[in-house]
């Protein structure tokens, strides 16, 4: 969504929640800002004046909002519209739901400079923003490109809409971090998929602020989070990181690859990123750090006459070497800092110790890591059952399954990714004589909801099926796991052949033996001179037309949610960690034998 519609919606909330709020200027202090005439008025613009013949363009459609309700939020506080002083709006990189509503107009004002409309940019004049904060420009000479920044956020661009409104989009929000309750995570939430994030990182976790406040490491990250560009992945992985753990009280250098090191081994569209396994990652920063009993210096380097030694903590060799240029197992070293507690810092071209070849080994071990390609077709908005469609389909074993799939039309109930699939081979139809069912009883609602119960929600490995613990199924049923000691497993009696068929990082499938709630379409074997129109499934079907509470002949299983359970969800690890797929919760069940 553009930024600027995301401000819209706060601009909305600030409407009702905020319109008799005060926000007091901070006019003690004289900050000799060039706007500062107009900072202890209360003005905004007037939105008919400039919008009216101005904003023609689509992409200021948006601006247009803005601007009406930035009114309609600010004049009942006493706020004038004004026709003649000029107005720059700044526009951050947001979602403003994360903005706190009881400082949302703080937030809003904080965005918005009176007194000027910005033509172009130098780095001489301060200017004030409707908080009375100081607005400070900065420029920074990258390769050919002059790159502007604001109080550090940088302009990605600037729009002029006439000589009394200007419009400047950045690549943040601009306010006190420290002490206002509005942030942004950078690193979604929702993320399924275990591909490298952006380069920005979330807020902070809880094992991230340990990490932080680690006196070992706290003068690392310091340096790590003062650095503008270039490490910033290595700083993501270093707060997820327990390598605090393996240091002791004493010197150490940190040889840091750069942002570019690890995107050469990031997938172009999809496949498999290296970095998506936490343990091999852990392993590699190991291999970053070397303990040392005195520090090493650049000028210590580059005396050095044939080569250097050292261990690093996870017992790799590195050679330093001062020819041809300074450099770590034949890596550049491209530039090195101290930090405040005397260790030493060497930024370096490449990630150490991986290779084509343990990059291959690892992907073979973690096929669950792999991203997809994107599927127009069958499904497209159902990528994990597309996916196990087509890989089902190449198999001469599941010629039932993938008929019933094209006929049922589930894929408004199985959307998106994240799902185990317990998939009944065709010796489960058979020994049921269910391959003579007609297609008009598979696409029945008996039919889709007897399809569903072999789908759970969340992502679950073999481990995961632990003796006695039951997890829901999408069609609303439930599914008892047993585990012998031998381990040998069955669900509601199906025993498990194969295990763990990765479907990419979308989801698991496990071959079973038996259809499970075969009895819902039970006297529907024969073949009959019905034939019932398909109920075309859109996407806005209801998922909950499928959940509708089932018996078995054998049981009946009531489920009960387990409330307690339910705030393990946004545990740091499970929610934010983009390399651990959400796994399926199990439910407190009840079996009761039918008299």
């Amino acid at each position: 969504m553009e930024p600027v519609l995301l401000f819209i919606v706060a601009l909305s909330w600030a409407t009702s929640t905020m319109a008799h709020e005060e926000v007091p200027l901070n006019t003690t202090t004289k900050l000799n800002l060039k706007n500062d005439e107009y900072l202890t008025e209360k003005i905004i613009p007037d939105i008919e004046f400039v919008v009216q013949k101005q904003l023609n363009d689509k992409k200021f459609e948006t601006l247009n909002m803005f601007l009406v309700i930035l009114k309609n939020s600010l004049i009942e506080s006493g706020y004038r519209v004004t026709k003649d002083i000029p107005f720059t709006i700044i526009v951050p990189k947001v979602d403003t739901k994360s903005v706190d509503k009881d400082r949302l107009r703080e937030f809003l004002l904080e965005h918005i400079i009176p007194g000027i409309a910005f033509q172009t940019f130098t780095d001489d004049d301060v200017y004030g923003n409707g908080n009375y904060h100081k607005l400070i420009f900065t420029k920074l000479q990258k390769d050919d490109e002059m790159q502007w920044f604001i109080n550090g956020v940088k302009i990605l661009r600037m729009e002029i809409i006439n000589e009394r409104m200007s419009v400047i989009f950045i690549d943040g929000l601009l306010g006190d971090k420290r002490s206002t309750t509005y942030s942004k995570r950078n690193i979604q939430e929702t993320n399924r998929y275990n591909e490298p994030q952006r380069l920005e990182m979330k807020n902070t976790t809880k094992h991230e602020a340990m990490v932080a406040k680690d006196n070992k490491l706290s003068p690392l990250m310091t340096f790590l989070a003062n650095m503008k560009t270039g490490t910033k992945v290595f700083q993501h992985f270093l707060s997820k990181s327990n390598i605090s753990h393996y240091l002791n009280d004493v010197y150490y250098a940190v040889l840091i690859p750069t942002d570019n090191a690890f995107q050469r081994w990031h997938p172009i569209d999809w496949g498999f990123y290296p970095f998506s396994v936490h343990e091999f990652t852990e392993s590699i920063l190991r291999n970053h750090f070397i303990q040392l009993k005195t520090p090493l210096r650049m000028d210590d380097i580059k005396r050095i006459h044939g080569e250097r030694r050292f261990k690093t903590l996870g017992g790799e060799t590195v050679i330093f070497k001062s020819a041809p240029t300074p450099n770590i197992n034949n890596v550049t070293i491209l530039s090195d800092f101290a930090l405040g507690n005397g260790n030493q810092v060497f930024l370096i071209s490449e990630v150490l110790f991986v290779s084509e070849a343990i990059v291959s080994r690892l992907h073979q071990m973690h096929k669950d890591k792999e991203t997809p390609p994107l599927l127009a077709f069958p499904w497209f908005g159902a990528q994990f059952l597309s996916h196990s469609f087509l890989a089902l389909e190449r198999d001469s074993r599941f010629t039932q399954i993938t008929r019933w799939l094209n006929t049922a039309e589930i894929a408004p109930f199985v959307s998106g990714s994240n799902y185990t699939f317990f998939v009944p081979m065709d010796s489960a139809f058979e020994k049921l004589n269910y391959e003579n069912l007609p297609d008009s009883v598979l696409a029945s609602d008996e039919g889709i909801r007897m399809l569903l119960n072999h789908f759970v929600r969340g992502r679950l490995y073999d481990r995961d099926l632990r003796h006695d613990e039951v997890f829901e199924t999408v069609g609303g049923g439930a599914i008892r796991v047993e585990r012998t000691s031998a381990g040998n497993v069955t669900v509601n009696g199906a025993h498990i052949h194969e295990k763990e068929h990765f479907v990419y990082n979308l989801g698991t499938m496990f071959y079973i033996d038996s259809i499970l709630y075969w009895d819902l379409v039970q006297g529907s074997a024969k073949p009959t001179t019905d034939t019932p129109s398909t109920t075309s499934t859109t996407t806005d079907a209801e998922p909950e037309t499928a959940r509708i509470p089932t018996t078995t002949t054998e049981e009946t299983v009531e489920i009960q949610r387990e409330k307690e359970i339910e705030p393990s969800l946004i545990e740091d690890d499970i929610l934010f960690d983009e390399d651990i797929t959400p796994r399926a919760l199990p439910v407190r069940f009840y079996a009761n034998t039918p008299k």
